[in-house]
């Protein structure tokens, strides 16, 4: 059953966005208690965010119009899922590209076998 308290609500991003009106409320939850800090205020907003800054991010790296912008949106991808690539080491150390890529090979070949 759905709460019928109006702070429990999304609230209504039909409008445009107010930045004074965002910080009003901004400094309305700091003043009230609800959370500790601006520090700890900018860690809720971007954990509320993050969901719509990965897609945003993603669809760059797909949809960009610009191939330079691709590949450095891809990049960051690629580098905040599995590391920096100097950093990604296997315990053979062969870097972790080498074995991606051997996968990836090896899968296109036996797929081209099947044909």
């Amino acid at each position: 059953m759905a709460s019928k308290d109006p702070a429990d609500r999304p609230p209504d991003n039909s409008g445009p966005w107010d930045p004074d009106t965002a910080l009003r409320n901004l400094n309305a939850e700091l003043a009230l208690g609800m959370v500790s800090s601006p520090e700890e205020m900018a860690r809720k907003l971007f954990k509320e965010n993050l969901p719509v800054a990965v897609m945003a991010i993603c669809h760059m790296a797909t949809y960009s119009d610009t191939e330079m912008m691709r590949f450095q949106a891809a990049k960051f991808v690629v580098e905040r899922t599995m590391g920096p690539a100097e950093r990604i080491i296997a315990t053979d150390s062969r870097h972790a590209w080498d074995d991606i890529y051997d996968s990836v090979t090896h899968e296109a070949e036996n797929y081209l076998r099947k044909q």
